[in-house]
């Protein structure tokens, strides 16, 4: 493919939501020029009815482009367009009326230039609009609660049988390594598990770190890296698979019986992947607090996307949760469409004829941290992209605006991307709860 279709590409994807590769994202610079764009108000929302502005830069080598044309495009959540055209810089800026909406949400600005030689930069900004009246989109299902405890309860019959075998870990001395097997309802539960060596039996806060999408071993090096911070760190498998395998092993399943494997089951609560994912999650919780350097009170979760989904259920199902940490959390608002609005990822619903599929828009409200996020009592901290297509600002509102606990947000101004401001935002809320607790002593 020639770098001008590349191009092409990665401009469909940046307003096409669900079609750009995770941690992905178009130039913002080359040829020396560098474009960029920003909310007028970037740390205050917006009203709305209030007119969005954003501010356009282009330099080449450091200095103001003195006049160049740009094309720009405005969307309501990356997902419903709404206005395009082109813009004429002076002096290197100009500002852009990106209209206003009725409803709360988000409206997203794209910008791209073609530099004299051909090349294309592109870049993205977000604004919120009245972020905090955002609703969910449906209500609760009223045996929604019941239907976990359920579940739970089938899977406390199972005794956990845990099996933990060490690992050699060359790479840090300083770290005990483990892998750890055990017992639950969907049958194979597997994990790594890690704390400082040396430490004393009692002595350590847990921690459950939570995997995004895909099909891997659980992150042994992530448990490490934890394991710094003075805590006992578990990493579970949510497909219950051998940890520690080539990565061939992975990547054929993903490819093969694991393909997509999100959407299985999408049209029955009971029989989708997310209720043997939510089992293994609760297991995770059970295994880690059955460790002997666990210090009997402290458990935190952590995620990201997928994991932040999960983070948001464990801090709903489990009381033993003291803090919960869900970075631009996935699965929230699966039944957007039914208020003319976008869900997120993994977009179970499908809308045949222009109506959502009963049977799995039923199914999906089990499983929309929307709802799990109605009884978390734990304090929680959430980050959300600003230009997040994968899992729209709007999606993770709807879940954070439920929250009847002690809540944080942090707006960020990425797509749907790891990053190192979302883990400093867990490690902080993390220090932050334990030297409560020393105050406390």
């Amino acid at each position: 493919m020639k770098l001008r279709s590349v191009v092409s590409a990665l401009w469909l994807a940046l307003l096409c939501p669900g079609t750009l590769a995770w941690g992905q994202w178009p130039r913002s610079e080359a040829d020396g020029y560098r474009l960029s764009v920003a909310s007028e108000r970037d740390s205050v929302p917006y009203a709305c009815g209030e007119e969005v502005r954003f501010v356009v830069t282009l330099s080449q080598d450091g200095a103001p482009v003195w006049e160049a044309e740009i094309e720009w495009r405005v969307t309501k959540d990356t997902w419903t367009p709404k206005k395009e055209g082109t813009l004429s810089l002076r002096e290197g800026r100009a500002l852009l009326a990106g209209g206003s909406i009725a409803d709360p949400g988000f409206l997203q600005c794209a910008v791209r230039y073609t530099t004299p030689a051909g090349e294309a930069v592109e870049a993205m900004a977000g604004a919120a609009v009245d972020p905090e009246r955002i609703e969910a989109s449906m209500p609760e299902p009223k045996d929604f609660l019941a239907y976990w405890m359920r579940e739970k309860k089938k899977q406390a019959r199972i005794p956990l049988n845990v099996r933990v075998t060490p690992l050699d870990y060359p790479a840090d001395t300083t770290v005990a390594v483990f892998d750890v097997q055990a017992d639950c309802l969907p049958g194979a539960f597997s994990a790594s598990y890690a704390y400082p060596k040396g430490a004393e039996k009692g002595s350590l806060p847990a921690l459950v770190t939570l995997n995004g999408a895909g099909v891997k071993s659980s992150r042994t090096d992530w448990t490490v890296h934890w394991a710094h911070d003075g805590l006992c760190v578990l990493d579970f498998n949510v497909h219950g698979l051998p940890n520690n395998e080539p990565e061939s092993y992975y990547r054929d399943l993903e490819n093969g019986e694991l393909h997509n494997y999100y959407l299985a089951g999408r049209d029955d609560r009971d029989a989708m992947f997310f209720h043997d994912m939510v089992m293994r999650l609760l297991r995770a919780l059970d295994v880690i607090t059955s460790m002997p350097q666990w210090d009997g009170r402290t458990l935190f979760v952590q995620g990201c996307s997928q994991g932040g989904a999960q983070a948001i259920m464990a801090g709903c199902l489990d009381s033993r949760v003291d803090l919960v940490c869900a970075e631009i959390p996935a699965m929230c608002d699966h039944t957007g469409m039914t208020v003319d609005r976008t869900s997120s990822w993994p977009h179970w619903v499908q809308c045949p004829d222009g109506e959502p599929d009963a049977r799995q828009l039923e199914a999906a409200r089990y499983y929309d941290v929307v709802n799990f996020a109605r009884h978390v009592k734990a304090p929680t901290y959430v980050t959300v992209g600003m230009i997040d297509s994968v899992c729209p600002p709007t999606t993770v509102y709807s879940m954070y605006n439920r929250l009847p606990c002690e809540k944080h947000i942090l707006r960020l101004s990425m797509g749907h991307i790891q990053s190192g401001e979302g883990e400093e935002n867990s490690r902080r809320a993390m220090k932050a709860y334990l030297n409560r607790l020393r105050e406390e002593e």
